[in-house]
């Protein structure tokens, strides 16, 4: 027993000098991080829960009396163009401008017309058409069309249309690439804030399952870490999953290190893949083959709404999937001119990597039904709770009176986890090159922080 005493009593020094290293590591990834979890967790929620927003807001926009036999496709897209065309000259009737008060966008009547990001035709019957075009800001905005009439029930401003909206938000607009840039480097980090808080929490002298239950007679800051530490740990395996799925979304690892990891291990997927963006004209000389390509799709089995897009290249081909359901996915590509499909790619035909990121796709989007909704609310909300929680928790532990970082110790990292550390500024390269520049920058300022900056009310 005295021997066992004794070798804990030493351990002791290392063990907390370790402790204190972690702790500053958490303290700068939480610094980078929390503004990226809130972003990312408020205008996740508001994508998850749009789609029945729009529903609730605009139910004469987004639902139908299915009276016959829909109108061809092609008719329904030539009507929601037309519609648009039309905006710039004249007042048309039945068309409605609704949201925030916006003019048209410019785009409407420059050139050979909007650039049409999509066609959502659904497979209810109780629902209208939308055909997504692109605003002079690169936002989307729907025209909404009547499938059995063919005509067109109104639009929304891109403001409005909150499945747009989030969505671009979610991915770093306005700021195109360098906003895809900072969302990963914060993904990064939210790893890094991940692992070194599971080595802070992991139990010293309490055991399990007790060791999940917070702390409720020990005082407030006991009580406050525990209640910070406790949800992480129980969301920290989801957070994990969110946080590697979304990486192959990010301009840089995701088109630049993922698709070259896929090159080199033939782990590409075959299932083609388009933006969309055709001009109106464009779109409007290709319609003669839309109509036989949905024909074809839907003959195959496909169910679900359609996302059918057209590439601004030329001699492009119409590109179809099925969205938001999770049966069976398909991806098809069918001539632009006669509609012929040309490649039909199920998930079961995907490699590894690209069967995990489709699942990702559809585990974010809360594709799996309700509960998949609720649940990525719920972990939205722990996101917003664990950065509260942890900066409060921070600023009962500062150093009295003083705004600082944990202080800096001077034990050394055990070789297991410098070798960690390098594997994954390789593996993250935008993570690799914040580290570099943030030890540069602690080099030359002995700290991170330049300044000591007093409380207020210290």
């Amino acid at each position: 027993m005295a021997g066992t005493a004794n070798r804990a009593s030493a351990s002791s020094p290392q063990r907390a000098s370790y402790y204190g290293m972690f702790w500053r590591w958490h303290f700068f990834a939480a610094l980078i991080v929390v503004p990226f979890v809130l972003w990312q967790a408020t205008t996740g929620t508001v994508y998850l829960w749009s789609e029945w927003a729009m529903d609730t807001v605009y139910p004469t926009l987004r639902f139908v009396a299915p009276l016959g036999n829909p109108a061809p496709s092609s008719e329904q897209v030539a009507a929601a163009l037309a519609a648009v065309a039309g905006r710039a000259s004249s007042h048309m009737s039945g068309m409605q401008m609704h949201g925030m008060s916006m003019p048209m966008p410019a785009s409407a009547s420059v050139g050979d017309g909007p650039a049409v990001l999509g066609i959502l035709l659904p497979q209810d019957r109780n629902r209208s058409t939308t055909v997504l075009l692109r605003d002079t800001h690169g936002l989307a905005y729907p025209v909404f069309v009547d499938p059995y009439s063919g005509r067109v029930l109104g639009t929304l401003a891109s403001v409005a249309w909150l499945p747009g909206l989030s969505r671009s938000l979610h991915g770093g607009w306005p700021l195109g690439d360098p906003g895809s840039w900072l969302l990963e480097l914060g993904d990064c980090w939210a790893i890094v804030m991940i692992l070194t808080g599971f080595y802070l929490w992991w139990p010293r002298g309490r055991s399990f399952p007790g060791v999940l239950v917070p702390r409720f007679d020990a005082g407030a800051r006991v009580l406050l870490r525990d209640l910070h530490a406790t949800v992480a740990v129980l969301f920290s395996a989801v957070f994990m999953f969110f946080l590697v799925s979304a990486l192959p979304w990010t301009k840089f690892w995701g088109e630049e290190a993922l698709a070259w990891v896929q090159s080199i291990t033939a782990q590409e997927s075959p299932a083609p893949f388009s933006t969309g963006g055709a001009a109106a004209s464009q779109v409007t000389a290709a319609l003669p083959g839309l109509d036989e390509a949905v024909r074809s799709t839907r003959a195959r089995g496909v169910a679900g709404t359609l996302d059918i897009r057209l590439s601004p290249l030329a001699d492009s081909p119409w590109w179809l999937a099925n969205v938001h359901t999770t049966d069976s996915d398909h991806t098809l590509t069918a001539d632009a001119a006669t509609g012929a499909v040309s490649a039909d790619v199920t998930n079961d035909q995907l490699p590894a990597i690209p069967r995990f990121v489709a699942f990702g796709v559809h585990v974010h989007q809360g594709d799996f039904g309700l509960w998949n909704v609720w649940l990525n609310t719920l972990f939205a909300l722990s996101l917003v709770w664990l950065s509260v929680t942890g900066i409060v928790s921070w600023w009962i532990r500062r150093p009295k009176g003083r705004i600082a970082p944990p202080p800096k110790t001077t034990t050394r990292w055990p070789m297991p986890l410098v070798a960690s550390a390098v594997a994954m500024c390789i593996v993250l390269p935008m993570f690799g090159l914040s580290v570099v520049l943030l030890a540069a920058g602690e080099r030359l300022s002995r700290t991170v922080f330049p300044y000591d900056l007093k409380a207020k009310g210290s």
